[in-house]
């Protein structure tokens, strides 16, 4: 019988065939459109997004997890409502992360910028939609981001967008007719011509501007100050551009380490003149008073500035105490987004052979509930940025509870930490993540350590285990990766290109080997991509893709693709697919290894498309689009006592569709399409119409109707589809949104005289809360405030707070570590119950076993040290360890027939014994006085062993526990262990000077180990298995003295996790343990 793993192989094989056959099909009918406020953020297609603001105008950026090419937007440069289209580079990431059909963003830093709402729908027939809703009507432009992993977009709140002069990426916005100060006799003036700022940049001046930048940053960071002041002369001297205010601020920097003060003085000035607010501005303002400080309390000694560059570089050390300049300044920020969203779809289906007579006892509209989720999605970012270190945390969490089964699945799709040396421009980003160059597929866990040896190379080295889904445990299979890269800055323009070689393993079975090379190329009208993935392993091309985007001076866009690739790539891994072996290891017992190789490549199709579209603004109220794509899948060869797949051969997919704007009212969207698909057994028709009305500016209906006809090509199939629906949207504040969706589908269909009708009734609900704070902090010696460093009596009860000394005081006296002990008792209630199955395919249960109630008394010893200074700064090492007993409980016994007939029921008491340890270590992301955020990853044992006692038939079996056994008698022993890893967050909030809240969540992916005795039936039955799970912890803390502080807390675990048994059996548990505790602890601490 095919074990699990085979199966899963095989759902997987088959899953890559139809999302590549089938997928355009699907779109065909199941295409949305409208506005969704509401949708949920869980992370899937889009990573993030952020708005720079700076006066009337906004630059938004929308970064991707896959790879995304521009193929045109809608309406052409003015509206309340902007649509951009886009297409997958890669297609398979269709069905690889599609969970809903929309996405909501959520913009960080939206402040100020009239961004309404982002969000992206999923299933348009000619790709992903990202929209943008805005809070009027406001004027943009789309321009180039050169990645194709990021969509930007220029907004101009009042006025013509061409006012924002932003032809690149960047941080601020020129004003050129801002007054300028008379210029004082025999003092420095800044090198900048007013006259050039009216001009416009060519593609030429552009690009010199960005080389010139790049070899500029260079010299500063080698201390070559003169050879960096001509570079960023020369890009002040063109017309206005992209590099102009950083070149700026970049000279003054290298005038004044060069200790030309005066001149420095005039640029800094200069600066604020033609950028009087802003990111940057903030900067040279605080740049200039340091200076001026400086000059006047020693003007015969100039100082170096300490600060960041506008790049992140960092530009000196060292500040006089006196200024208020940004040393030990840290920025911070959070956000986030909390949504969860109800999903629910109703099924009537009634067939009918019309070749036999009638049943009058049918059920004429069979019906089932085969969708009732509750999706809820957690998405968190966090950053701190200062003079030498830049990091941000990310976390997108899922939880999903299915209502139908009673089942909740939690997962992860990113838990990743990114830590930047400025100086040495070095970054190191470690955890779950996304990665789509390098040669690396999608998700993985691990870490990867890139340096930016030079502005033209950069090298990468990475190491961990790929991820197919995002409720997939750390290293689930025993898979391991290693690769490196080299990534060439521009060249020839804007051409850059990536060579990179990557290895897979399967425990030391080699799964993947590849070499490869990347190409990107940009400029203001054109991107091409160009991808070659060859495997060293199976001495086979593993994809070649090229992609490219032209838009013309009427703003219409042509985009063409070709597509060569395997699906999915080779892997050694791909010969379980059909085969009844858990493992590649069981496999290699019965294969040899040239066996195995040989079934991997049998097991794997070739997929090829060509596709090209058009897109054409008619005017600024229509646009009409058009695209056609060929694709052909070839087929798999029988092999290994697996059935081969046929070839799909050639199918075709034509599409044209109609889009306005601003028909009836201002946002109002309009648009019709035409679809046409011609397959290897059928042909599709489809008429899709829809629109957006705005009722008011916070509420928005979208009502559509979609319309299908199918037709057979070698049997005789008619199919006829109707899909109405309506979207109802409502912002119900900057911060909560809610939408609610609900359409019916129906299908008519007759195939060979068989008529099958279909009803499907479907619904959803979401509500979504964004969350924001910003902030600047201060520290002398690491990123985060020396606020949490400082002893207990100087943080409260003593008159002293944070802002009463000098900060060189404050820092004197700060302790390089600090050590919390104490001592805790936790009540505690737990369950375990699990599921016995037949064998491996899990489909026929056996019995079940509920272990509830069971109260637990445990005492333990908790300890966390925090590092304050030296080589492990915000540092921090916790854990516990604990023991105590089970004291009460009972055990419900069930065995089912056929196995046991009739079936069983029985209750016994438990009572028994529990014990615990865990070690994290962790590090301080960001802090503030009273907030304090870290990010740890560790390790626990846990363990119980409960004795059942005494057994009651509660059943109808007239045999088991018949007469009850009395309650001296030990019937059942479980014994369970878990050994976890956990990689979570931790939160310290100080409420008063004396009161403090602590709260922390963890991720857990953990091995079993489990032991059932039955003495009087089959005796010892051992199991082992591997899950997930999460576990949460909050306590609140009262400062009694100085150093000593009592708590009172709460505490969950909950583990789900498959075994497999002696019998060969599946058994699925699902562990809790959840209760109050109480603590008191001493701190200490320990000066330099």
């Amino acid at each position: 019988m095919r074990g699990p793993s085979g199966q899963v192989a095989a759902a997987r094989s088959a899953g890559w065939r139809i999302s590549l056959l089938s997928v355009l099909l699907a779109i065909l009918l199941d295409g949305a459109f409208g506005v969704v406020p509401a949708q949920p953020v869980i992370d899937q297609f889009v990573a993030g997004a952020n708005a720079t603001t700076v006066g009337n105008c906004s630059l938004l950026r929308v970064n991707f997890h896959v790879r995304v090419r521009y193929t045109g937007h809608f309406p052409l440069d003015q509206g309340s409502q902007l649509s951009v289209s886009l297409q997958l580079v890669d297609r398979d990431a269709i069905m690889a992360r599609r969970v809903v059909r929309r996405e909501g963003v959520r913009v960080d830093n939206a402040q100020g910028s009239g961004i309404q709402d982002v969000y992206l729908t999923l299933d348009q027939n000619r790709g992903p939609i990202l929209v943008v809703q805005f809070a009027g009507e406001f004027t943009y432009q789309i321009v180039q981001s050169g990645s194709f992993e990021q969509v930007a977009i220029v907004i101009a709140r009042k006025g013509p967008v061409s006012a924002c002069k932003v032809k690149a990426l960047v941080p601020s916005v020129a004003a050129p007719d801002a007054p300028k100060p008379a210029a004082v006799p025999g003092a420095a003036a800044s090198v900048r011509n007013d006259n050039r700022t009216m001009q416009q940049p060519s593609a030429a001046d552009i690009r010199f501007a960005e080389a010139s930048m790049d070899e500029a940053r260079a010299s500063i960071k080698k201390g070559n100050f003169n050879a960096a002041i001509d570079l960023l002369r020369k890009v002040l001297k063109l017309p206005e551009n992209g590099s102009s205010a950083e070149a700026q601020e970049l000279l003054g920097v290298a005038r004044q380490k060069a200790g030309q003060t005066a001149a420095a003085q005039a640029e800094y000035e200069d600066y604020l003149r033609r950028y009087p607010s802003g990111e940057g501005a903030e900067r040279v303002r605080q740049r200039l008073a340091a200076l001026l400080t400086a000059t006047s309390s020693a003007p015969a000694r100039p100082r170096d500035m300490p600060s960041a560059t506008p790049d992140g570089g960092d530009m000196g050390a060292g500040m006089p105490a006196t200024a208020a300049g940004p040393n030990g300044d840290t920025r911070w920020s959070m956000s986030g987004s909390l949504s969860t969203t109800f999903i629910t779809n109703d099924t009537t289906s009634a067939v009918k052979d019309r070749a036999i007579a009638p049943n009058p006892n049918a059920d004429p509209d069979a019906h089932r509930v085969h969708q009732n989720t509750l999706l809820t999605n957690f998405d968190y970012l966090g950053t701190a940025d200062n003079d030498r270190i830049r990091t941000k945390f990310r976390l997108a969490f899922t939880h999903e509870r299915q209502f139908d089964t009673g089942n909740d699945k939690y997962g992860v799709s990113t838990a990743q930490v990114d830590y930047t040396l400025k100086e040495a421009d070095v970054t190191l980003r470690v955890g779950r993540q996304s990665r789509n160059t390098g040669g690396v597929i999608g998700r993985f866990d691990g870490a990867v350590l890139s340096w930016q040896k030079s502005p033209g190379l950069r090298l990468n080295v990475l190491a961990g285990s790929p991820n197919w889904s995002r409720f997939d445990a750390p290293f689930k299979d025993g898979k391991t990766l290693y690769g490196a890269s080299i990534d060439f800055g521009k060249i020839l323009g804007g051409l850059e290109t990536t060579v990179y070689l990557i290895t897979q393993y399967d425990r030391n079975i080699i799964d993947r080997q590849a070499i490869g090379a990347e190409f990107r190329y940009f400029d203001a009208n054109k991107s091409l991509l160009g991808l070659i993935d060859y495997d060293t392993h199976f001495r086979a091309l593993n994809a070649a893709v090229f992609s490219g985007t032209y838009t013309f001076e009427d703003k219409s866009v042509v985009n063409a693709s070709f597509d060569y690739r395997r699906v999915p790539f080779l892997s050694t891994w791909n010969a379980l697919q059909g085969q009844p072996f858990l493992t590649l290891y069981d496999m290699m017992k019965f294969n040899t290894a040239g066996e195995i190789r040989q079934l991997a490549i049998d097991r794997t199709p070739t997929f090829q498309s060509a596709m090209v579209s058009y897109s054409r603004p008619l005017n600024e109220t229509w646009q009409v689009a058009a695209d056609a794509t060929v694709t052909n899948l070839t087929g798999t060869l029988p092999s290994g006592g697996v059935d081969g797949t046929p070839a799909s051969g050639l199918e075709y997919y034509l599409s044209a569709q109609l889009t306005g704007n601003g028909i009836i009212k201002p946002g109002d969207l309009f648009m019709g399409a035409l679809r046409y698909a011609s397959l290897a057994d059928s042909k599709f028709y489809v008429l899709d119409l829809a629109t957006r009305y705005p009722i008011t500016p916070d509420l928005a209906i979208s009502p559509r109707l979609r319309a299908g006809y199918r037709s057979g090509t070698r049997t005789d199939l008619k199919e006829y589809t109707i899909l109405p629906s309506l979207l109802v949207s409502y912002l119900w504040s900057k911060e909560i949104s809610l939408e609610t969706e609900i359409g019916y589908r129906f299908v008519d269909s007759t195939l060979a005289n068989v008529k099958t009708t279909t009803k499907d009734l479907f619904a959803t609900v979401t509500l979504r809360r964004d969350f924001n704070a910003d902030g600047v902090t201060k520290c002398n010696a690491s990123i985060v405030s020396c606020a949490w460093a400082r002893p207990a009596a100087l943080q409260g009860g003593q008159g002293v707070g944070s802002g009463d000394m000098p900060l060189q005081s404050r820092a004197s006296i700060m302790p390089s570590y600090m050590l919390e002990t104490g001592v805790r008792y936790w009540f505690s209630s737990g369950q375990n119950r699990y599921r016995y199955f037949a064998d491996q395919a899990a489909t026929l249960q056996v019995s079940r076993l509920a272990y509830g109630g069971m109260t637990g008394h445990s005492g333990e010893m908790f300890f966390r040290v925090d590092a304050l200074d030296g080589p492990f700064t915000n540092m921090f090492l916790k854990g516990y360890v604990g023991a105590g007993k089970i004291s009460s409980g009972t055990l419900v016994d069930e065995d089912f027939a056929p196995f046991v007939n009739p079936s069983s029921k029985t209750v016994s008491n438990v009572g028994g014994r529990l014990q615990y340890a865990n070690l994290d270590v962790g590090f301080n992301l960001l802090e503030t006085d009273r907030f304090r955020l870290g990010a740890f990853v560790g390790y626990q044992y846990w363990t119980e062993t409960v004795d059942a006692r005494g057994c009651t038939q509660v059943g109808g079996n007239p045999v088991i526990c018949s007469p009850a056994l009395g309650a001296g008698v030990k019937v059942v022993t479980e014994q369970d262990r878990w050994h976890s890893g956990r990689a979570g967050v931790s939160l310290d909030t100080r409420l008063s000077d004396r009161l403090n809240w602590q709260v922390e969540a963890a991720y857990v992916w953990t091995s079993q180990n489990a032991i059932d005795t039955h003495y009087f039936t089959f005796g010892r039955d051992p199991a082992s298995g591997q899950g997930t799970g999460f576990q949460a912890e909050t306590v609140l803390n009262y400062q009694l003295t100085d150093n000593f502080r009592i708590g009172i807390g709460g505490r969950w675990w909950h583990l789900s996790t498959n075994a497999v048994d002696s019998f060969n059996q599946v058994l699925r548990y699902t562990t809790e343990r959840y209760g109050v505790f109480v603590q008191g602890s001493y701190q200490f601490s320990r000066g330099r």
